[in-house]
């Protein structure tokens, strides 16, 4: 698993902490964020980095919803870039 390092990051959401069960599993598990920025604070028991994410999905957080959240450094796993070509690129091959 890989960690962000600079903004601009496709992350997948691996941990969270909700009021109700404390650290594990959170409703943004699963989610594909975006790093915007890393906070000149450092969090947890561990005193990790957070990461300030957006989404085009709807993020939870103790404050609210909405499209930009904050998560610790070890709740993000890096996505590998896209390697797929945009389909205006791709070429039909006839069979």
């Amino acid at each position: 698993m890989s960690t962000p390092t600079k903004p601009g990051q496709r992350c997948r959401v691996v941990g969270g902490r909700t009021p109700f069960n404390g650290e594990g599993a959170s409703p943004n598990h699963g989610k594909i964020v975006t790093t915007v920025f890393l906070h000149a604070e450092k969090a947890g028991i561990e005193q990790e980095n957070v990461w300030r994410c957006q989404s085009s999905d709807v993020l939870q957080t103790y404050y609210g919803a909405g499209h930009a959240a904050d998560f610790l450094e070890c709740w993000l796993e890096v996505q590998p870039e896209d390697t797929v070509e945009p389909p205006a690129l791709r070429r039909e091959v006839d069979a």
